[in-house]
């Protein structure tokens, strides 16, 4: 059973049009100055793009992680959203700006660090874009704060990215050194042992080759001394060189060592940017909200639709209710 169609529809709404006017211009009236009531905020954004690396290239070890002029790629720029994103940061930034104060929280309020971080939260957006690039936009009701934050969020990035590998670096370096010290005493036996086959007369393969040369060169009085010797370097040269090989072996791995503490050191000591600056951001000239005009079309919109439902239901209530709620 159709209790109203599109023509009752337009039929009621001309019956009623005056009143539907009336209150559509009430309601705009009130949107209006309700939206003088409403403080502005104005906007301010800055683009950056993270870098590739987190380390300084000092040596061929970093430089084949890839170029300190690289842009990063999508992991980079979602671990620098979630950077961007942390708590860590963003107190930091809280107390640089006192915003406690700017927000009007008290400071020694319960729960005024949840309130005043989800004011924050609610003003400040990071979006990765499909270029990698990340855009960090920041509102507030001063533009020149808004600017200022924004600004401050990329640098605080690089604090609090290089507090991280710092005190990851830190603990490499002190494993490093540890194992540095291992590998030169390691270095320092092998060392011996073969400084103890040289004072026995066991020479290195390529000596033992002018050796034979000289024995067979040699005159008759000399050879049987020469002949000890010989003995002595067939018996124990094999030796020799297998420690020789050993002792060749673990100076490579002391140059590894030392080239990894020299990268790791250099993550510790030297500050390098994080991020390439694309556009940094500069005060708003104009509000970013409310739209005045939005809120009274919206608010117009929305009285007379209701307006329309109200005049429907009080026309065919009466059926209705015979259709709907009776038993």
């Amino acid at each position: 059973m159709e209790l109203i169609n599109l023509a009752d529809i337009v039929r009621l709404i001309w019956k009623n049009r005056k009143l539907i006017i009336s209150i559509a211009l009430i309601a705009a009236i009130i949107a209006g100055f309700a939206s003088f009531l409403i403080t502005p905020y104005y906007k301010s954004s800055t683009t950056i793009y993270p870098g590739k690396l987190s380390q300084a290239p000092i040596n061929e070890t970093a430089l084949r992680r890839g170029n300190m002029m690289d842009f990063g790629s999508t992991e980079e720029a979602e671990q620098t959203i979630e950077i961007l994103s942390s708590t860590n940061l963003q107190e930091r930034i809280i107390e640089k700006f006192h915003l406690y104060d700017h927000y009007q929280i008290k400071k020694n309020e319960p729960l005024s660090r949840t309130l005043v971080l989800k004011e924050f939260q609610g003003n400040i957006a990071f979006k990765r874009t499909k270029f990698n690039s990340i855009v960090i936009t920041v509102l507030d009701k001063d533009p020149q704060i808004a600017a200022n934050i924004a600004n401050a969020i990329p640098v605080e990035l690089d604090s609090v990215k290089y507090e991280m590998i710092n005190t990851r670096a830190s603990d490499l370096v002190k494993n490093l050194l540890t194992q540095k010290e291992i590998q030169l005493q390691k270095i320092d036996i092998i060392k011996k042992s073969m400084n103890q086959f040289k004072a026995e007369g066991v020479m290195s393969q390529f000596e033992r080759g002018y050796l034979l040369q000289a024995y067979a060169e040699s005159n008759p009085s000399e050879r049987s001394r020469m002949k000890s010797i010989i003995d002595l370097n067939i018996s124990k040269g094999e030796d020799f060189d297998r420690t020789e090989r050993e002792l060749d072996y673990e100076l490579d791995n002391l140059y590894l060592l030392e080239k990894y503490i020299t990268q790791a050191k250099a993550d510790v000591e030297v500050r390098f940017v994080q991020k390439f600056i694309v556009d940094s951001a500069i005060p708003a000239e104009k509000k970013s909200s409310p739209t005045k005009w939005l809120i009274v079309v919206v608010a117009m919109m929305s009285s007379v639709l209701l307006c329309i439902i109200l005049l429907i239901l009080r026309t065919n209530w009466p059926e209705m209710k015979k259709v709907y709620f009776s038993e």
